[in-house]
């Protein structure tokens, strides 16, 4: 039996790609440094020394905290209620994905600071009036929101409902 075997020969690797010369490694350790001096520097003035020696934060880091602790003093409790007659999506139904509520019936509590929470287009876009409830500091906003979240359960809106919800239909969790 003559088997004709094909002769093997290797394909020669190619050669690895070396930069030429230092060049690419100066220009990556110059990149590299360059970074890290903006790293280092782009907050380094948040510290700064008073006239006794002692560290303290600087005036524009100041001016931010003073700015932080307003928009947490100015906080609002709010209710998105439904303007007309319709479904809407339920994020605690059961069974389905939307809810039949009737002009005025709260679809949502939520607590904001600062910005305004949604846009007045979403608002209309998802037939919701937003109500402001309750304003005050951070913490006495989020206390009324969650009083108002638990006992949504006993509201007589709620109640009617062959199966009353836990939440209203736009909070998706108590917090």
């Amino acid at each position: 039996m003559n088997a004709v075997t094909k002769k093997y020969t290797p394909i020669a690797e190619p050669p690895l790609l070396q930069p030429k010369g230092r060049r690419p490694v100066l220009l990556f350790l110059l990149m590299v440094t360059i970074l890290g001096f903006y790293a280092h520097w782009k907050d380094v003035d948040f510290l700064v020394l008073d006239e006794s020696g002692n560290v303290q934060i600087s005036p524009e880091r100041q001016k931010e905290l003073q700015k932080r602790l307003k928009q947490v003093r100015k906080a609002r409790q709010y209710a998105l209620l439904a303007t007309i007659d319709g479904y809407y999506p339920c994020f605690n139904c059961v069974q389905d994905s939307l809810i039949y509520l009737h002009r005025g019936e709260v679809w949502k509590y939520g607590v904001t600071y600062g910005a305004v929470r949604y846009s007045n287009a979403w608002l209309s876009r998802m037939n919701l009036v937003s109500q402001t409830e309750y304003w005050g500091n951070i913490e006495d906003c989020l206390i009324q929101e969650a009083y108002k979240i638990y006992n949504y359960a006993t509201l007589p809106e709620n109640l009617k409902r062959a199966r009353p919800l836990i939440r209203p239909p736009g909070n998706k969790v108590d917090r």
